[in-house]
């Protein structure tokens, strides 16, 4: 055995540890309210924040969107409603602009929030300027 092959081998031994696991998904959870959290604090502003399927996708396609997201309900939703399509096309546009796409749980408090907006937002670049409506 090579000591590569050792390493990687005790990282998984690590990452299996139920306490390990508890930690990681925490960590995930913590980051995934504050994304949810700056998202609400842009929309509140009224600034540099959109949501809903047709808002995020203009944002995207003219590439302001900073952080898509998007909780994991909403692609689940997207799939058996036939709309995964688009869904797809908003995250990869938003990934060919080097926009992060981030997955929100929905079992949590923040990811509920984003549900009730409709399971997808984007924080963006900058402001666009179209009203709402």
């Amino acid at each position: 055995m090579h000591l590569r092959q050792a390493t990687k081998n005790g990282i998984e031994e690590v990452i299996k540890r139920p306490e390990v696991r508890e930690a990681l998904k925490q960590e995930r959870t913590a980051k995934e309210i504050n994304k949810v959290e700056e998202l609400f604090t842009e929309i509140a502003k009224n600034s540099l924040a959109v949501y809903g399927l047709e808002e995020t996708q203009k944002a995207a396609e003219i590439g302001a969107v900073k952080e898509l997201l998007i909780t994991d309900s909403f692609i689940i939703k997207s799939r058996n409603e036939n709309f995964y399509n688009d869904v797809e096309h908003i995250m990869k546009t938003a990934d060919k602009a080097k926009g992060a796409v981030e997955i929100i749980s929905s079992e949590h408090e923040a990811g509920k929030k984003l549900d009730g907006l409709g399971g997808i937002a984007a924080i963006l670049r900058f402001k666009l300027n179209y009203t709402h409506g």
